[in-house]
């Protein structure tokens, strides 16, 4: 269903625009669909084979080149820690070497120890390897029924939206099928929206941040673009995400550079965040920043990393549910549905001479009643 949904837009597109037969062609009739279908699955299989074939061998390169680099940082912490021991002033220079220490005063015998349970858990890891491997091999033939079982989705697209409104036609009132519906449109409009929007805007910031890593020669140019496009489709929090283990990768290549790194990642996300998301996303979510954090959190929380995305878009959707019903609710009693008269209505009591409770017989004073409609600033 996801890969459907995602390739949707792109056969949508190339029906409209391409694949454009006289209207009364029985055999375009026919062929529009297959051929949007088998269109759009090239397409998305293509960005599949670029994002495999070019950028996860250059991303594998320099993993390996990460990988020496440690190494020679672990050489270079190793003949730090021999010269310490050789100028330690109590050690009067009777040790030249850090494992010569170890040797004389029996600590290498707990080390044998801890290096003969590590061999242990290589052993267990291996084993571990083995069934992860066994099961990545099941979730690769989970990915090809999934796009077998897409590509089914699409073809019978109508026909299954029409199967499934027709259903709830017969098993909900007449104004409950509409707001179903209503809903559903609704959900589509602000899930799909954020995401295809996010995609666009991520791909963006990698490139973005491939195109100033490789002028100013930073180091592990397209693995940390990579990281830093993908942890960016997580909404407002996913730039940070992505800037840790990035500013290490940067550190451990070359210290002089994070700091650089750590301002262009600053500079790169403000521009993101203030010109180049809305432009694309537009005000889709109309949350706060303290409701992205909240959905974010229990979202990711439940769902990991595919919470962390869908969260926003999905409580985006109840807190329009929600503020639709609190305003009917409102009007129902005719009160205002304005934030500012709400702001502006304090409720004053004086508790040192009154109770906190208003009892059922007595009249609610002025000052502590709702604010009506017609005070509204609407």
């Amino acid at each position: 269903f996801i890969i459907a949904y995602l390739v949707n837009p792109i056969m949508i597109r190339f029906e409209k625009y391409v694949l454009r037969f006289p209207e009364n062609s029985r055999i375009g009739a026919k062929l529009k669909r297959p051929l949007g279908v088998t269109l759009g699955m090239i397409v998305f299989l293509l960005i599949l084979s670029v994002a495999v074939g070019l950028i996860f061998p250059q991303v594998a390169t320099s993993f390996k080149d990460l990988q020496t680099k440690i190494s020679d940082y672990v050489a270079a912490a190793q003949n730090l820690a021999d010269s310490f021991v050789r100028e330690f002033p109590l050690f009067n220079g009777q040790y030249e070497t850090l494992s010569e220490f170890l040797d004389v005063n029996e600590i290498s015998a707990d080390i044998k120890s801890v290096i003969a349970n590590f061999s242990n858990l290589l052993a267990y890891a291996a084993d571990y390897a083995i069934e992860y491997g066994k099961q990545f091999v099941i979730e690769v033939k989970n990915v090809l029924i999934g796009f077998i079982a897409a590509v089914y989705f699409l073809l019978a697209k109508e026909r299954l939206i029409s199967k499934a409104k027709k259903a709830a036609a017969a098993f909900l009132s007449r104004r409950h099928y509409v707001n179903l519906i209503n809903l559903l449109r609704f959900t589509n409009k602000t899930v799909g929206g954020f995401i295809y929007g996010k995609i666009i805007d991520s791909i963006i910031i990698g490139c973005l941040t491939f195109i100033v890593m490789s002028l100013f020669k930073m180091p592990f140019v397209l693995l940390i673009s990579v990281i830093v496009g993908i942890t960016n489709v997580i909404p407002y929090f996913g730039p940070f995400i992505g800037a840790i283990p990035s500013a290490f990768i940067v550190f451990i290549a070359d210290p002089r550079m994070t700091i650089w790194f750590l301002l262009m990642i600053l500079i790169i996300q403000q521009i993101d965040g203030n010109v180049i998301g809305p432009k694309i996303l537009g005000d889709t979510t109309g949350m706060t920043s303290l409701a992205v954090l909240v959905s974010i959190t229990i979202a990711g929380g439940f769902f990991g990393f595919t919470g962390m995305i869908l969260g926003v878009p999905a409580a985006a959707v109840l807190c329009v549910l929600f503020r639709q019903k609190t305003d009917n609710i409102l009007r129902h009693k005719n009160a205002s549905t304005d934030f500012a008269d709400y702001y502006d209505n304090l409720l004053h009591r004086d508790f040192d001479t009154e109770p906190i409770f208003i009892r059922k017989d007595e009249t609610i004073p002025d000052s502590c009643d709702l604010p009506h409609r017609n005070d509204t600033h609407e």
